[in-house]
């Protein structure tokens, strides 16, 4: 992830589903150094899978 934050310099904030809920969660916050406006929104799946999120997601849990 890191080499995709330093070519982009965008941040990158990363998204898990919770099992239980079926919220979305952030887990990861990458490349703040670069703003925090409109960050490119992925979705963890495992196994270093990752998918695009469009748009804006509201509602998602904090990391901590």
């Amino acid at each position: 992830m890191s080499y995709a934050i330093f070519f982009s310099r965008m941040p990158i904030t990363v998204y898990m589903r919770d099992r239980s809920s079926g919220s979305l969660k952030i887990i990861a916050e990458y490349g703040q150094e670069y703003g925090n406006e409109n960050p490119v929104r992925v979705l963890y799946h495992g196994y270093g899978h990752y998918d695009a999120l469009p748009g804006l997601i509201g509602g998602a849990q904090s990391k901590q």
